[in-house]
């Protein structure tokens, strides 16, 4: 688990004889009010096929921006491109000056309801994007529309499986023409696209509601005809609360109810369309879904808001835009990355926000197996806006704090610190060691009980010091949860807002952290709280401090990826080369660092090892004999990744090595320096995204 209690669930939907209840079971939040349709009239059997409709009123505009639609209609004419939607490709032949369709044309296939999958047809479906969960008999995938649509759709869908509507039939995309030629757009032109070309329609259960013109009985109004249809009022009423127009009405102004006169109307009660424009849309999914949506923007970096159901979870290639709030003029951000929930084994990568390749990164911050709660410490370069994007391999929850800042030395202000490392030392090994709790009651050895606040005294770390870089390792956890470390004026036992690791039962887990300090007379101080009893081990690699001239200032660079032992890769000093060989327990890697380093950033993975164990990342003339300390540890099956800042020797190499067999991946991610551009502002962590509970 991470440190934040999970909110519950809102109600089901209910189906109620007499009157009808529609509540959204999308919502994070308990107590929000069901979405009560006050307009259903009491009836026998609320299931019973609403054969006589009569239309509400439209929406004004204003219901329409605000997004509260329950009590109207979505009723805009325009055609989608004006309300601002893509404009799709037509079958017409480019040689002719002509937007008149035209049947057979080359790239375009007409499968005899529609031009599905055309070659042409390519880069318009990669526009589309489908539900990713089922939804009772609706499959994966089954639902296709544009990005802020689907949310609609998938909506409705949920509503009316909850209240036991039964779907036989669902369709959404189909590029076609709607006419009297068999939906081909021959001798037509784009204005008779219909809406399903967009993804803005849905279709179902169409062999019990076929399209029809009804007419009127021994003169009697064709609206005072009943109409074949399976649908119940509440079904439509649900559409409605989504912004859907339901084609029962009918078309080319049908009927406002059974008492309005028309010689014939044509109806199309199978039919569910979305009349508004993509901010509308957005707008109506964040009432509906309790503001339960994520910014996240595509491979191309253009926005594409998507809204979480209750239990879903943000999806394989998911770019999840995370507003930092930084100070003008910051261009990185140390922020701890929390991944839970995974369905597989994965990991995510923090990226820029504008235009990245599609499918697989070739660099990570973090990686999970499935059901495992773990959580990484990177830097992260940040636009002009102060955001980043995180991008995830499989389907995952993410949960980001950020701890500080990197901005320019020239305007970094009286808060900046620079970077003063130190000979690794381990100052606590609750396995091994006495240690002390905060209030001042010591022990000979752990481990340390669940929600006991620990105190970290680092001698090496001298007063004036803001914060303490620290590797923090969890062992033989007695219960999966969480550990916080801050500073002990700040750190208050009970549930936390931030973690610095995140542990399974019985795990070995490790994290870099950044950690404010006070004062002590036997040195800085910092404290430790875990939701769970477990042995803890603290590894100091250094703090930040005012400026001095020891200090270090950081240049961040473009992530870049050192070595992949499950490759090809070349020692630095030697250059012999290994290929796919795992790495036998001593062994050492060694690296070459950019020019000018003193100490490398880098991230730091684990993976295949035939045995648990950990990986020491050092100056290689500093890694001798049997580490101490650790930068990393792994167990036997598992991928575990950990950040490191590593002291470089005076020839510009580091080294790696290892406790057991295992492959080694290192990711460059930034150096320190004396002459570097950047200086570190620390801040209290402060969560910024949390897919959990988005609208949180």
């Amino acid at each position: 688990m991470v440190a934040i209690r999970r909110t519950t669930a809102l109600l089901m939907t209910l189906v109620l004889a007499f009157a009808l209840t529609l509540t959204t079971d999308f919502t994070l939040d308990d107590g929000i009010a069901a979405a009560t349709d006050s307009r259903v009239e009491a009836a026998a059997n609320d299931n019973i096929p609403w054969t006589l409709p009569t239309r509400p009123p439209k929406c004004t505009s204003k219901q329409i921006t605000a997004g509260t639609v329950a009590e109207c209609l979505v009723a805009n004419y325009n055609s989608p491109e004006v309300n601002g939607w893509p404009t799709p490709p037509f079958p017409s032949d480019p040689a002719a000056d002509s937007d008149v369709g035209v049947l057979p044309l080359a790239d375009w296939n007409f499968a005899g309801w529609g031009y599905n999958a055309s070659p042409a047809l390519t880069d318009w479906e990669a526009l589309l994007v489908g539900n990713q969960s089922t939804i009772g008999r609706v499959k994966s995938n089954q639902l296709r529309s544009l990005p802020d649509a689907l949310p609609l759709f998938e909506g409705f869908i949920r509503d009316i499986v909850a209240g036991g509507y039964k779907l036989t039939d669902v369709a959404t995309y189909s590029f076609r023409c709607t006419s009297g030629s068999g939906k081909s757009c021959k001798g037509l032109t784009r204005d008779s696209l219909s809406n399903h070309t967009w993804g803005l329609a849905i279709d179902m259960n169409s062999g019990t509601n076929p399209e029809t013109t009804y007419l009127g009985i021994d003169g009697a109004s064709a609206c005072a005809t009943p109409i074949t249809t399976d649908i119940p009022m509440w079904v439509v009423r649900a559409a409605e609360k989504w912004g859907l127009y339901w084609g029962g009405y009918g078309w080319s102004s049908g009927c406002d109810s059974p008492d309005q006169m028309k010689a014939s109307a044509g109806r199309d009660a199978t039919h569910f369309e979305f009349r508004g424009t993509p901010a509308q849309a957005r707008a109506i999914a964040a009432v509906n879904f309790g503001g339960a949506c994520l910014a996240t923007v595509d491979d191309t970096g253009a926005s594409l808001p998507r809204c979480l159901a209750q239990g879903d979870i943000p999806g394989t290639g998911w770019r999840v835009v995370i507003d930092t709030k930084a100070p003008k003029g910051a261009t990185a951000a140390l922020v701890n990355i929390a991944m839970t929930d995974a369905r597989a084994a994965g990991y995510v990568t923090a990226e820029s926000c504008s235009t990245a390749p599609p499918g697989p990164r070739s660099t990570a911050n973090g990686n999970t197996a499935q059901g495992q709660t773990v959580a990484n410490l990177a830097v992260v370069p940040l636009d002009s806006a102060g955001r980043f994007c995180l991008y995830r391999s499989q389907p995952m929850h993410t949960i980001v704090d950020v701890q500080g800042f990197f901005v320019p030395a020239t305007s970094a202000g009286s808060t900046a610190t620079l970077y003063n490392p130190v000979a690794p030392q381990r100052v606590m090994d609750t396995r091994a060691t006495p240690f002390c709790n905060a209030d001042g009651s010591c022990v000979e050895h752990g481990p340390a009980a669940a929600g006991a606040e620990v105190a970290v005294t680092m001698p090496m770390v001298p007063t004036g010091a803001v914060a303490v870089l620290a590797n923090l390792a969890v062992t033989e956890p007695g219960a999966a949860g969480y550990l916080t470390a801050d500073s002990c004026t700040a750190l208050v036992p009970g549930p936390q807002s931030h973690a610095s690791a995140n542990f399974g039962l019985g795990e070995t887990i490790a994290n870099l952290s950044v950690i404010p300090v006070t004062p002590s007379a036997p040195g800085a101080q910092f404290c430790m709280f875990s939701t769970a009893q477990t042995h803890t081990v603290v590894d100091v690699q250094g703090y930040f401090a005012p400026p001095t001239p020891a200090g270090l200032a950081f240049t961040l660079l473009p992530t870049q990826r050192l070595v992949d032992t499950r490759g090809c890769w070349s020692d630095a000093a030697t250059g012999l080369q290994q290929c796919a060989q795992i790495n036998p327990a001593g062994s050492v890697i060694r690296l070459r660092a950019p020019t000018g380093a003193t100490a490398v950033l880098i991230n730091l993975a684990l993976t295949d090892a035939s045995a648990d164990g950990f990986a020491t990342a050092e100056a290689c003339t500093l890694l001798q004999g049997t580490p101490e300390q650790s930068n990393g540890n792994v167990t036997r099956g598992r991928t575990a990744a950990n950040l490191a800042v590593v002291a470089v020797d005076p020839d510009g190499t580091f080294c790696v090595r290892v406790s057991a067999p295992m492959h080694v991946i290192v990711d460059l991610q930034g150096m320190f320096s004396p002459g570097g551009p950047l200086m570190f502002v620390p801040l209290p962590p402060v969560r910024r995204s949390d897919t959990r509970m988005p609208g949180g």
